[in-house]
Order: structure tokens, then sequence, then C-alpha cells
């Protein structure tokens, strides 16, 4: 009798096992579905500024990335300012309900005034009036139009390069944006991440391979089980190792709670 009813207890917890199991798939299923929508934009083909090699690479690599743990990903590379207006609007239409969202873009930024902005591949930029009259896209702007009402918001910039529009400017009397980006604020939620310091200028990356910063955010952030601030560790010191200390990753975050873009199922496996 001893052995019957150790039987039906190991039955019955191993039904209670696959249950729990279950309904783990469910809701992660679930929340990967309808809460995890991810902006990915990749610009090098640049019309009037140096090409750059890898940022469409980057980009499909960040989205596939993040298609296979659930998010649903606008993406776009190569992009003109009407192009990535397009891509902005849809993607603020899905983050409106989203619990996660991620916001990617690789290519040519500058700052102005303190203020960063994202080039277009179409971006002629003569003055800092051609900046600010639409040239670019304000990155502040465009981050509190589209993931405002999300719970967890993370930011990756792979874009501190040298300012391409620097000598042309100069020559014509108006101002030169720095190199690199300048610091910026983060509303609660959010995790922002820079590929360098502000000031600094950041690598694009061998050809036909990733930049550095990019490559470190493919080996970490979905890594089963880790959260996202401890895999945001792990890609400053891959960085910093793999640049010999040349470029060092830099970051702020109000996140309200632990995200994990790659949860660890129950068990372990």
């Amino acid at each position: 009798m001893a052995c019957a009813g150790s039987f039906r207890f190991e039955h019955k917890w191993l039904m209670v096992r696959a249950l729990i199991a279950a309904v783990w798939l469910i809701s992660a299923s679930s929340a990967h579905a309808g809460g995890r929508v991810a902006l990915v934009m990749g610009n090098g083909a640049y019309k009037n500024a140096a090409k750059l090699e890898n940022p469409a690479g980057d980009a499909h690599a960040m989205a596939t990335l993040l298609k296979s743990v659930g998010f649903d990903v606008v993406e776009g590379t190569d992009l003109t300012r009407d192009r990535m207006s397009e891509k902005l609007l849809n993607f603020g239409k899905k983050a409106a309900a989203a619990d996660i969202t991620v916001f990617y873009f690789a290519g040519q930024g500058i700052a102005l005034e303190g203020v960063n902005y994202i080039l277009p591949i179409d971006a002629d930029i003569k003055s800092v009036a051609d900046v600010k009259l639409g040239a670019a896209l304000n990155i502040d702007d465009a981050l509190s139009q589209t993931i405002t009402r999300a719970k967890a918001k993370l930011v990756f910039l792979d874009m501190s390069r040298s300012n391409p529009f620097a000598a042309r400017s100069s020559a014509g009397g108006q101002p030169s944006a720095p190199v690199g980006l300048a610091e910026m604020r983060t509303d609660e939620g959010t995790l922002l991440a820079f590929a360098t310091s502000p000031g600094q200028p950041a690598l694009d990356g061998p050809k036909g391979g990733h930049s550095p910063f990019t490559q470190a955010l493919l080996d970490n952030i979905t890594q089963p089980g880790v959260e996202i601030q401890q895999a945001m560790t792990q890609v400053r010191a891959q960085v910093h190792e793999r640049t010999n200390n040349e470029q060092l990753p830099w970051g702020s975050s109000n996140l309200l709670s632990t995200v994990y873009l790659n949860p660890k199922p129950p068990g372990g496996k």
C-alpha cells in the first residue's frame, strides 16, 4: 500500500509540475505577444556624409534577436527622414499598449546645444538652422511621443560617432556640433544606454561585422534568466575590453522593476 501511495503522490506531483510549466509558458507567450514592442533602425548609407559599413547589419541582427524573445519589431534600415517618421508613428501606436519597449538606433548622431539628434540618410546639414528646422530628428521628442506609456522602456543608442558635418558647418561660419553625444535625462521606468561616454566617439566595428556595442548587446541582453541591468554590466565590460579600454558604454536607469528579456523557465531549464 505504501508503494501505491507513493506512486499516486509522485504522479500527482508530476501533474502539478506539468501544470505549472504550462501556465508559465502560456503567461510568457501572452506577455511576449501583446506586451513587447521594439523599434529597430540602422542608418549607414548617408548621402551627404561619410557612409558607415555596419548599422544596417547591426539593426537586422538586433531585430532578429528581439523577435526570438517575443517582441513585435518595427524595423527599417537606411531610412530617409520621412521613412523614419513613418516608423516612429507605427512604433508609437504599438507601444501605447506595451509593457516593455525597446528603442534601438545605429547610425550617425549629433549633439547641438545639449540636445541629441538622430540623422536620417538624407540629412544635409550646413548650419545649426538645418538641424533645428528638421533635417534631423530630436531623440527626446521621438522618445516622448512613442514610449512614454510603457512600464519599462529600454533605449539603446549606437550612434556616438564623430560629427560628420563638422568641417562643413565650421567652414560656413556656423558653430559646429561637438564630437559625440550629450547627456540625457530619463523618465521613470527607463533604461538608457549609449555606445560610449558623453562627448566621446564610438567605433563602427570591422566591415561586415558589428559595432563593439551592438555585438555586446547581442551577446548579453537575452541570456536566459539574466536581468537587463546585470546584462548591461556585462555589455560595458565586454566593450571596454574588446576596444582596449578606449570605449566605455554609458547609461542611466530609472527602472522601477526587474526586467528580463529572456526569463528563465521553472527549474532553470
